[in-house]
């Protein structure tokens, strides 16, 4: 099960990025009141969305032209599906078309200016790797997998170019931000979850999963400060 949520770990990091920053205080907020839960308890749950035809965008229009390099609808489409799912079950308003529109591109262009960036660094993902973790997913998830590809309607060649993404993020993020967390700011972090949930148990039985949160906070920060100096750098033009 955690291969499975981890393999939309970039998806998750890109929607952060994309969201409003005045909703990240509220989020760390309801993210501390769990941090006592197992990653399973603590995941969204399942939404009936639909995506319209009007929504679709023909597989070989442009989308966006990133420094040059036009992405398409092929690639826009299966990942504003995505998008549209994680906003649903993360409760923000999926009614606003254009917002979801935005996400997705924003999206699009995070990925592509992290893996450009990876690749200049000498971070790459092979075709290989991404079968060789795909296929370790399948064997240790088979059911688990059935149901994120019908819960996201993907296939599996969109969970495989998703995976792609995940992989060459995960490399980027380990290579490129490192962050450290200390026992003072574990000991805060808990005082500061204990007032709003007495029954949060001893710190010693919750400071791995607060750690964990905060070193997720961390790090979601340091992309959001990388990603923001790609964007200031690089030629961006939406097209739809």
């Amino acid at each position: 099960m955690k291969k499975i949520i981890m393999v939309l770990v970039a998806l998750t990091f890109t929607i952060v990025l994309a969201a409003c920053g005045d909703k990240e205080e509220n989020a760390k907020e309801d993210k501390g009141q769990e941090a006592n839960k197992t990653e399973e308890q603590a995941q969204p749950q399942e939404q009936n969305v639909e995506v319209t035809e009007k929504e679709k965008v023909d597989e070989g229009k442009p989308v966006v032209s990133i420094n040059g390099e036009e992405i398409k609808g092929e690639t826009y489409n299966p990942l504003y599906m995505q998008i549209k799912m994680q906003m649903a079950q993360f409760g923000q308003d999926v009614s606003d078309v254009t917002a979801v529109k935005d996400q997705t591109l924003n999206m699009i262009v995070e990925q592509k200016l992290i893996r450009d960036d990876a690749k200049d660094k000498g971070m790459e993902v092979t075709d290989k790797e991404v079968q060789k973790e795909f296929d370790t997913i399948k064997e240790q998830n088979g059911d688990q997998l059935k149901k994120v590809l019908k819960q996201f309607k993907m296939s599996e060649e969109d969970f495989k170019n998703q995976l792609a993404n995940d992989l060459v993020t995960q490399k980027y993020i380990d290579s490129e931000i490192d962050v450290k967390v200390t026992d003072k700011e574990i000991e805060e972090y808990y005082n500061k979850i204990k007032e709003q949930n007495k029954e949060i148990g001893k710190l010693e039985e919750v400071k791995e999963p607060i750690k964990s949160q905060l070193k997720k906070d961390k790090t979601s920060k340091k992309l959001q400060e990388k990603v923001k100096k790609l964007k200031e750098d690089a030629k961006v033009e939406k097209m739809i």
